[in-house]
Parts: C-alpha cells; sequence; structure tokens
C-alpha cells in the first residue's frame, strides 16, 4: 500500500502537474488520473429488447482514466466510491452518484485491464538518484479497492532517467509481465539557445537520449517480481506494442532510426519477439511489417497467436512458436479518409474478434480461424469525433446481438443496430454530442461528454438513468 499512501499524500499537498520525458513519451498517459464511480444497477428496470444482451448486473465500480481538470486530483490518480444501494431510477434528476475517493496518483503509464475485465494493473515509478522503484498495484474492478501490489529496483541508471511501464496480463495465469522502456540522458554537452524574448543566444545543458528495454514479471499468487531481465536493444525507440497467451510473451519494438553517412536509409522495420513468459530471452525474434509499434490494437486468439490491427485495415499474426508473420486485409476496413479514426479490435469469447473504424462509420465480426473471414457488418453514420480517446466509439453487446454506437455527427446521441440484419434497432438523443461509449458489466451504457456532465447512464434499451460530473477529461474506462 506504500504506494497508495504516497499518492494520498501528493494529493493532499496539491503538487503541480509537470510534463516529464516518460509522459512526452507515453503520449500524456502519464499525466493521467483514474477515479470510480458505482455501476448504476439495473435491477427492477423494464431494458427493452437489448435486455438479453446485458451481461448479470451485480454491485460494482466504475473506473475512469483521464486527465485531472483541476484538484482533487493533480497527476495520475486512481480513485474510488461506494456503490449506492441497487434500485431502479425514475428519471435522471433521481440519480445521485457518491463522491469519488483517490485510489492512487502519479501512474507512470495507462492502467490495463486483465481479459475478462475482473481486474485493472496500475505502475507507479519512483526515482532516486541510480535507482528507480517501478510499483505494480492491482485493483478488483468490482471492488475498486486493492488486491495485489508488488515492487521492484531497477539499479544503475543514469539521474534523470524515465521509465515507461507496458502491463500485461497473461490469460488464465497468476503472471503479468511488464515490459519496460529505459530511456537514459547521455552524452551530456553545453548548447546555445537563441532567447526569443532577447534574440541573443544562451548557454544551456544538453544531451542525447537512448532507450532501451527491460522484462519483468510479477506473480499475483506470491506478489514478489522476477526480474528486470535486461535486453540490451539500445538504442531503440521507446514505444512498444505486448501481448500475451497463458505461455508466451509478444514485444514489438523497432530500432532507433540512425543518421546516414552517405545516402539516406530506408527505416528500421519493427520486429516481433516471443518470449516464454518468465524469461528474458527470446524462443523466436522475426521482422514485422510497418507501422511502428505505437499502442495500436493487439489480442491473443484462442491459437495461442497474437493478433495485431495496422493501418485500421489488416490484421498481422504473429505465431507464439516461431513468431513468423501472416498479413491479412480485412476488405470493409480497406477504406482509407482523410478523417483521423480510433480503430478497435476485441476478442469474443466464441472465437471471433470484433473490429470497429469509426471514421468510415463500419464495424465487423471477422473469424480468424477462416482467415478472418468478415460474418458480420453493420454501417452507420460517422460519428463527430470518430478519433482521439477515448478510443471506444463502438461497442458490441456480451451476446452478440446488438451494435451501440455513437450517434452521427448531425443528431448526436447513441444508436443501436441489429448485427443479423445490420438495421437501426433505436436511438437516443438530446442533440448532445459524446465522444466515447462503453458497456459495463451490468449491461448499462455509459457515454462520454467533454463539458459537465460528461458522464450519461443508458440501459441497454437506450433510456436514459441519469448522469454524474467528474473533473477528469476521461480517455478510457474499465
Amino acid at each position: 500500500m506504500r504506494a497508495l499512501r504516497k499518492a494520498r499524500a501528493d494529493t493532499s499537498s496539491g503538487a503541480a502537474l509537470r510534463v516529464s520525458r516518460r509522459e512526452m513519451l507515453a503520449g500524456g498517459i502519464g499525466a493521467g488520473a483514474l477515479i470510480a464511480l458505482p455501476d448504476l444497477s439495473l435491477a427492477g428496470r423494464a431494458a427493452g429488447r437489448s435486455a438479453r444482451s446485458a451481461s448479470p448486473a451485480g454491485s460494482r465500480h466504475v473506473l475512469l482514466y483521464g486527465t485531472p481538470q483541476a484538484e482533487p486530483f493533480p497527476g495520475g490518480s486512481v480513485a474510488a466510491a461506494r456503490s449506492p444501494a441497487s434500485r431502479a431510477r425514475s428519471s435522471p434528476a433521481a440519480t445521485s452518484l457518491p463522491a469519488a475517493r483517490p485510489v492512487a496518483t502519479q501512474l507512470a503509464s495507462a492502467p490495463v485491464a486483465s481479459a475478462d475485465q475482473a481486474s485493472v494493473a496500475l505502475v507507479t515509478v519512483d526515482a532516486a538518484g541510480s535507482a528507480a522503484k517501478v510499483t505494480l498495484t492491482v485493483v478488483d474492478a468490482a471492488t475498486a479497492v486493492v488486491s495485489k501490489q508488488g515492487s521492484l529496483t531497477i539499479t544503475g541508471i543514469a539521474d534523470g532517467t524515465s521509465i515507461l511501464p507496458t502491463p500485461v496480463f497473461a490469460p488464465g495465469t497468476a503472471i503479468i509481465a511488464v515490459v519496460l522502456a529505459i530511456t537514459e540522458p547521455v552524452g551530456h554537452r553545453l548548447a546555445r539557445k537563441v532567447d526569443l524574448a532577447t534574440g541573443r543566444a544562451v548557454p544551456m545543458q544538453a544531451a542525447t537520449w537512448r532507450s532501451r528495454h527491460a522484462l519483468a514479471y510479477f506473480d499475483q499468487a506470491s506478489e514478489t517480481f522476477a526480474g528486470p531481465f535486461h535486453l540490451g536493444n539500445a538504442p531503440a525507440l521507446a514505444l512498444t506494442t505486448a501481448a500475451a497467451n497463458s505461455s508466451d510473451l509478444f514485444v514489438w519494438t523497432t530500432r532507433e532510426p540512425q543518421p546516414a553517412r552517405t545516402r539516406p536509409q530506408p527505416p528500421p522495420l519493427p520486429w516481433v519477439s516471443v518470449f516464454p513468459l518468465g524469461s528474458g530471452r527470446a524462443r523466436a525474434s522475426v521482422p514485422s511489417p510497418a507501422p511502428w509499434p505505437a499502442s495500436e490494437p493487439v489480442v491473443t486468439l484462442g491459437t495461442g497467436h497474437a493478433a495485431r490491427l495496422v493501418n485500421g485495415r489488416a490484421v498481422q499474426v504473429s505465431s507464439a512458436k516461431t513468431g513468423e508473420v501472416t498479413h491479412t486485409v480485412i476488405e470493409p476496413l480497406n477504406v482509407t479518409r482523410a478523417k483521423p479514426s480510433a480503430v478497435n479490435m476485441q476478442a469474443r469469447p466464441d472465437g471471433t474478434v470484433f473490429l470497429t473504424k469509426p471514421g468510415i462509420g463500419r464495424a465487423v465480426v471477422a473469424d480468424p480461424s477462416r482467415e478472418f473471414r468478415v460474418t458480420a457488418q453493420v454501417d452507420y453514420p460517422v460519428p463527430s469525433s470518430p478519433g482521439g480517446a477515448p478510443a471506444s466509439k463502438a461497442v458490441l453487446s456480451p451476446a452478440g446481438d446488438t451494435l451501440y454506437v455513437l450517434g452521427g455527427a448531425k443528431t448526436g446521441g447513441i444508436s443501436a443496430y441489429d448485427m443479423a440484419t445490420g438495421k437501426l434497432a433505436g436511438s437516443y438523443s438530446h442533440g448532445r454530442q459524446y465522444f466515447g461509449l462503453y458497456q459495463l458489466a451490468s449491461g448499462t451504457l455509459l457515454t462520454l461528454s467533454p463539458g459537465n456532465p460528461r458522464l450519461e447512464f443508458f440501459s441497454p434499451g437506450l433510456s436514459l438513468l441519469g448522469t454524474a460530473a467528474t473533473n477528469l477529461h476521461v480517455s478510457a474506462v474499465f
């Protein structure tokens, strides 16, 4: 609980929000916060035709991750609130959510959920001179309380080193792998920079930054770490993509481009390496076609292989045994538009994968066992915010029969489509535009808005259940 106690101390002291190199490498995610609110129960409420799609409702929390707008969450944070008694809600005004309480602050990277959504892993990094303490905290998603925690120390690093961690749950095991991007300053020198206010050149300290990677493995059963295992792959780009099955860890990395002495050189290819869980030695390491890793969607399939969605239109499958990569274009998604799109891919319990590309207004279900043949497709109006965080703009119900999407740019709201026919099954709009959509464990739908009340809760039948305000600019929901 030391990391949590430190987090609360940082919150109470009102520490200023600072942008570090680690946060820049992480695209700002290190400056985020995670808070918890109760998941509204649907008990006693008629949910309409899509009620069969909802999971059994229980008392659990909603974890919100994002960037703090103001106090009381300065910097990366986690917070929780006690769930109210389950009862039907007759109107939005009847909904009153308890205030959120902090769980942890100063996160080093975005939280990651387990495949069954039962747990969320958080990582903090505390640097002190030539060492850094990496603490992994596992939060129970239902109760929003800490269930496991462990730390490891990385020694022999330069002062000012930033560490960007990526936690990865290994399904069916107690292991959480952590990929560590270690970026150190090298080649310190004195440089001169022009002061824009005076026009005069002033001396300043400068350095070259070089990244490498290490692996560590956290055993939830014993709450201990194995590692770190340093890969010695400097110079490399800090950002990675990672996935795991029950026995292997997949890691995509890229060598850092080097200046050409003569003619220009082609950009380096990413590589995918397959590590047996608990090991720092790769079983296989092979080139993987572009793009460079940058948090693109990746899932592990029932075969144990890893599938990576690239460029929003193709799936690269890497073999768990050899790392060999096969490339399959998903033709319905093979449409390029100038408008950015937050593409998404999720593995389903029946072995299929659900893919969405809101920038073209399309969602599909594909079967990896049949070369990703598309078995269902729905077209819908492009929402006003198809890109940016949060990446979830469309969700498939647990039963796979209903697609929920953000409403079109002209109407806003949310819509429901029948996956079997592709036809509109229902919609709700009061003219408000949303930029994120999630379905919670109870079956409740949660939409996110740019301004307060940022949170709006709906039944699967698209009846408005209530609203809630938050000081976070939310970028993910768990």
